[in-house]
């Protein structure tokens, strides 16, 4: 009996050892992007935000700016946005909570994301999510320990990419044009945005309405996971329930949808609970 209770004993000491060390491996990976993500945002001067920055873009990309932000806004380095969601990973696969932190880039491209995964029972998993300097790194790990999925290469690197291009939604200003982003016009309620980071392109649609609100963004240039490797699918991330933030008007309430051949798949919903700018 004593034995047994000492294998027992070692073997949860080793879980637990496991646990922690993963937990701190995460803690480490999370703070190094971060790091890396601030370093790589330029401390050169920028103008605050003014009619005159946004004279050659698409119509309604220039009336949503206006609807957002006010004249002489300051320009926002980067954003820290606090979030809660719900997803699922099939249409028959029960619904999971997630509370994240994300820091985003409102320059160069980049953002790092930090979440726990909160399944029936109470069960956890961690992903830590980053896009920095050309590149997407991540992994899902059960428990915050055990790996369940690493993330990387070059479909990863085009949907983390789409990722940030929808999600200047939440840090209006990186909607003026740079070496990297670029605005083609299709009608007075539609502009195309195409963003270039090294080898990676991607593009997407984006719809305003009457309001001047982005209601909804469509693209073709987003990977899922289907069956053990990735899938090209288009997808639409719907906007609404805007808020002010820091004098700045965001969506709060994201719908992401897959639009598939067997039909529109809606597998999350995401809320930003806070979002705090940073322009110095």
């Amino acid at each position: 009996m004593d034995k047994l209770l000492y294998i027992i004993l070692g073997g949860a000491a080793t879980l637990l050892v496991l646990v922690l060390g993963s937990a701190l491996v995460s803690r480490v990976f999370v703070s190094r992007y971060k790091r890396k993500l601030i370093k790589t945002i330029s401390k050169e001067s920028l103008p605050s935000f003014s009619r005159e920055q946004i004279t050659s873009l698409p119509a309604p990309v220039q009336r949503y700016l206006l609807h957002v932000i006010s004249e002489n806004h300051p320009a926002i380095r980067y954003a820290v946005l606090e979030q809660r969601a719900t997803f699922r990973h099939g249409p028959e696969r029960p619904w999971f909570r997630v509370k994240a932190r994300e820091i985003i880039s409102g320059m160069e491209p980049g953002w790092v994301w930090d979440a726990v995964l909160i399944h029936k029972g109470g069960i956890r998993r961690t992903a830590k999510l980053s896009y920095v300097q050309g590149e997407a790194h991540g992994h899902i790990k059960f428990l915050g320990a055990f790996t369940t999925q690493e993330l990387h290469g070059p479909e990863t690197d085009t949907s983390m990419l789409f990722r940030l291009l929808s999600e200047v939604v939440w840090i209006p200003t990186a909607f003026l044009p740079t070496k990297t982003l670029r605005w083609e016009p299709i009608d007075d309620a539609t502009a195309k945005a195409v963003i270039t980071d090294g080898p990676t392109r991607v593009s997407a649609m984006f719809h305003f309405n009457q309001d001047n609100e982005i209601e909804r963004i469509t693209t073709s240039d987003k990977y899922r996971d289907h069956k053990s490797g990735f899938e090209q699918a288009s997808f639409t991330m719907v906007c609404s329930s805007y808020k002010e933030f820091d004098g700045v008007k965001i969506p709060t309430q994201v719908d992401f949808i897959w639009n598939l051949e067997t039909g529109d798949f809606d597998y999350g919903h995401f809320t930003i609970t806070s979002a705090r700018y940073h322009y110095a």
